[in-house]
């Protein structure tokens, strides 16, 4: 698994025998549904989640290949980041030598962040030494009010939570984690002062509890400067369907508002 940052689409460099990449996708978070658009904000996270095909495996499921990226801001010459392949090896149980992998890149929250960038991950195949690679190119505007880094985790101890997916099963607990940007601060008062509500939705658009859970949020600037990070909300999933998972943030001083959603789907085992 490689926690880089992430890309759209496939650009391959070809050649015979070459890993190659499918189904490359921004996600909400890591295993996350897929989101729409290249596009994101100073303080978010890009996450990639993609399927690395053409692998060497053993006969015992042994795939051995390294990983590496890169990423290149428009109008720089060099690298604003650069990893070199690291070496890894993972157990493909199911055969074969196709591997899913996620990436990952904290984008800053500063006035430097905006701007135009490409990021380059290549694999190479320890057995047969050949590397493939793919590109693609991301734009990151500044901060307006928006929620960022959101996604789902399974809360496992001692306060070390797995990315999840949003498809689970009942009985089953998950943290909905998500950060908000781009509020601004009452210039008398030196505070933010900001409204989040949480709703869930049923397939039918009706919310499954009549009073939402909602917080008035009023902090002093100095701790959220622009940027708050909330502690991850725990959804019990007591019961099968087809959910959104709605987050709604209020600035109390510019009076802007913003509503984003997660799509969740629970289904029962039988």
């Amino acid at each position: 698994m490689l926690i880089t940052l992430a890309l759209l689409g496939t650009t391959l460099a070809p050649a015979q025998g070459e890993p190659e990449f499918a189904n490359a996708r921004f996600t909400y978070g890591m295993m996350g549904q897929s989101r729409k658009g290249d596009t994101f904000y100073a303080g978010d996270g890009v996450n990639l989640a993609f399927d690395v095909k053409g692998l060497t495996a053993k006969d015992d499921g042994v795939v051995s290949y390294s990983m590496g990226f890169e990423v290149t801001k428009k109008g720089q010459n060099k690298p604003v980041f650069k990893r070199e392949p690291t070496a890894m090896r993972t157990l493909n149980w199911l055969g074969g030598g196709e591997l899913p992998s996620y990436a990952y890149w904290p984008i800053p929250y500063d006035k430097d962040a905006p701007g135009d960038y490409t990021m380059t991950v290549s694999v190479t195949d320890a057995a047969t030494k050949k590397t493939g690679t793919v590109s693609k190119t991301f734009t990151v505007e500044k901060p307006k009010l928006s929620f960022v880094r959101m996604g789902f985790t399974h809360p496992l101890p001692p306060n070390d939570p797995m990315p999840a997916p949003p498809v689970t099963v009942t009985g089953q607990t998950l943290l909905l984690h998500y950060t908000l940007v781009g509020f601004e601060t009452d210039q008398r008062e030196k505070t933010s002062n900001l409204t989040v509500t949480i709703r869930i939705l049923d397939e039918n658009g009706k919310a499954t509890l009549k009073k939402p859970l909602s917080n008035d949020v009023k902090i002093d600037a100095k701790d959220a400067p622009g940027i708050l990070a909330f502690r991850p909300a725990q959804i019990e999933l007591n019961k099968p369907g087809k959910y959104k998972v709605e987050l709604t943030a209020r600035c109390n001083v510019t009076k802007q508002a913003t509503t984003q959603t997660l799509d969740l789907t629970v289904l029962e085992v039988k």
